[in-house]
């Protein structure tokens, strides 16, 4: 895997923090000035010198005004709204706070750090001491806080710190039942600290103080020791657990992926709780937060028991924060959320019009995306059912088409209307999906064969339908079934001139067509075209069609009419200038035989020439040397 290091840049619309400050202010600190305007958003030192600069203002001046202030704060903001697990910064963002504006400020900012970064045991543990220390008063507050730290950091495997701190909290306000649930489930956590716990929890039993007596309390410790030593070849080896910029070693990445193979695998085995694989998942995701691979493991799991909400929750974090890159997490947003169609329609019809409408302003070329949305959008919209009469089946899909030609039409004409979806996603690459659609649904549904030619004949004229491959496929298509040669021919003829497809694609179209016209056309059907094909300059779709292949802009030229045209060097090179190939070909052909000729005796094995030539090295005509180079054999 490779690291894929911050956002593009590009999508950054962050306005000037240093706009509307006082000139003179702005001529005393060319330091901070030069730090924030010429910023690498990528580059940890570029980042750590603007803090410095900041920290510097608020050093210098003991009581900025409000400009200032707001200068500094927008500068915080912006930072860590862009990389929010940078913990260092959030703690030096609340120092701040406190100088700027006063202690509750601050408290303020660590519970935006909090919920910002959720899964931070430092940021946790700051908030909860602050709590603690200046609002003791609070304490049912404080316990519900306490209670939400441990359902998002509890389960860490270094967690320590956060249950030191709530272990103490309850002691002091002697809440001893309280104390006594945190110690019988602190037990089965696999943590570093496990044993000293254990013998807390003992310690708490006999003292007298504890409504309950736990006789397996031994055998807990005894599991709890299992899975820590099943873990810890693992925690051993993490050496960066904190969140960078700088791509994450190998080896990291490494003992991350093994880690969470073993502990998914051996769930069953070992009694893994969800919520403890779900603390590993979230403690990779901070240095791994760039690395598309984990998120996508994570969803798979998590797809398996949570519920859809979170699971979508997890799917939208991680199309927000991932580089825009990273698609392969966005696609499967778009099938999970397909596959979920059927639990919610309305909230996962929103989800998908949304993730779509996104997605495709960030990549407009993917035309995948496009035809996803059509489909829940008929789904959603235009669905019907089996109660339905006929009629009303009918009526629902010709509103489809309308809503697809009214949205092809305003879009051609510039006339978006913004209060629709799909009007506002078109771009000049999808709006070919839509107009496919528009066809099919009017050929293959409503069986309009009439209407679906005239759509075909406007649209065919339209320059963004010119390199389209999935419009002149469909085209194809239609005629191939219409058994139209005449438009066939000229659809053969005008690729690689009018019509602008990938040569692959113009190949296969190629053989096909060839393979179709041999097996439903007729000779004289194939006499009329020949007849006046060589006046016309076009293709001959039994003859001169491998001409085309590997080379779309090739044209039937005077020499190709001759009767020696397959010994001629065009033909034998197939494309490839300079490689000549002889090929075997068939002496006897079945097709020169009348047909009556069968009802006596069954055709002979077929006959070739050059088949002692077929493994034989290819002749080659090094151009390069001869003609460029000027160097002789």
């Amino acid at each position: 895997m490779e690291a894929i290091i911050g956002i593009d840049d590009g999508n950054q619309s962050f306005s000037n923090a240093l706009e509307g400050l006082d000139p003179s202010f702005l001529r005393e600190n060319p330091q901070l000035v030069n730090a924030y305007t010429k910023i690498k958003w990528d580059d940890i030192s570029s980042l750590n010198a603007l803090i410095s600069a900041v920290e510097q203002v608020v050093v210098k001046y003991k009581d900025p005004n409000a400009s200032i202030k707001g200068a500094i704060e927008k500068i915080y903001d912006q930072l860590l709204g862009k990389y929010p697990l940078f913990f260092g910064y959030w703690k030096r963002f609340t120092a701040v706070e406190y100088q700027l504006f006063g202690l509750q400020k601050s408290i303020g900012t660590l519970a935006r750090a909090v919920e910002a970064f959720p899964t931070s045991i430092e940021l946790w543990c700051d908030y909860l001491n602050v709590l603690c220390a200046n609002n003791p008063g609070e304490v049912d507050t404080i316990r519900r806080k306490f209670r939400t730290a441990k359902g998002l950091v509890g389960f860490q495997f270094l967690s320590h710190t956060f249950w030191d701190k709530y272990i103490e909290f309850e002691t002091k306000h002697e809440e001893w039942e309280n104390l006594g649930s945190i110690y019988q489930e602190l037990v089965t956590v696999a943590l570093h600290q496990y044993a000293k716990y254990g013998a807390a929890y003992k310690a708490y039993l006999r003292s007298g103080r504890a409504a309950f007596q736990d006789a397996n309390v031994d055998a807990k410790l005894r599991r709890t020791q299992v899975l820590v030593n099943a873990i810890w070849p693992f925690e051993s080896k993490i050496k960066q657990s904190f969140f960078n910029l700088v791509p994450v070693a190998h080896t990291e990445l490494q003992n991350w992926d093994r880690y969470l193979d073993f502990i998914i695998s051996n769930q069953q085995k070992l009694n893994f709780t969800n919520l403890f694989i779900t603390s590993v998942f979230e403690r990779c995701l901070i240095p791994c937060f760039y690395y598309e691979h984990f998120w996508i493991k994570y969803v798979n799991w998590l797809e398996n028991w949570e519920e859809l909400p979170h699971v979508v929750e997890l799917y939208r974090k991680g199309s927000m924060m991932l580089p825009l890159n990273c698609k392969e997490l966005r696609i499967r947003f778009l099938g999970f959320l397909k596959k979920s169609f059927r639990i919610n329609k309305d909230y996962v019809y929103s989800l998908f019009e949304e993730a779509a409408a996104s997605y495709m302003k960030h990549f407009p070329g993917d035309a995948f995306i496009m035809a996803d949305y059509l489909t829940l959008l008929k789904r959603y919209q235009f669905s019907s059912s089996v109660d339905q009469t006929d009629e009303g089946i009918w009526q629902k899909q010709l509103n489809y088409t309308k809503y697809l030609e009214t949205a092809i039409t305003n879009y051609l004409q510039s006339k978006i209307a913004r209060n629709i979806p799909l009007q506002e996603m078109l771009n000049d690459t999808n709006i070919s999906i839509v107009v496919v659609e528009l066809i099919k649904t009017t050929w293959l549904v409503l069986k309009n064969t009439m209407q679906t030619r005239k759509y075909f004949i406007f649209y065919s004229k339209n320059p963004l339908m010119r390199s389209s491959v999935t419009y002149w496929l469909t085209y194809y298509k239609f005629e191939k079934w219409c058994k139209n040669y005449t438009k066939l021919n000229k659809f053969i003829n005008d690729l690689g001139t009018k019509i602008f497809l990938p040569t692959a694609i113009v190949n296969d179209l190629l053989e096909d067509y060839r393979s179709f016209y041999l097996a439903n056309s007729n000779v004289m059907h194939f006499q009329s075209f020949v007849s006046s094909a060589n006046e016309r300059k076009e293709v001959d779709p039994i003859l001169l069609t491998q001409f085309k292949i590997n080379d779309p802009i090739w044209k039937p030229r005077l020499h190709q009419e001759s009767s020696d045209w397959h010994k001629t060097r065009e033909f034998r090179e197939n494309g490839h200038p300079g490689i000549i190939d002889e090929r075997p070909q068939i002496t006897n052909l079945i097709c020169q035989c009348k047909s009556k000729f069968f009802d006596n005796q069954p055709p002979s094995i077929p006959a070739f020439r050059n088949l002692e030539k077929i493994n034989q090295p290819l002749k080659y005509n090094d151009y390069l040397t001869k003609e460029y180079l000027g160097i002789s054999d």
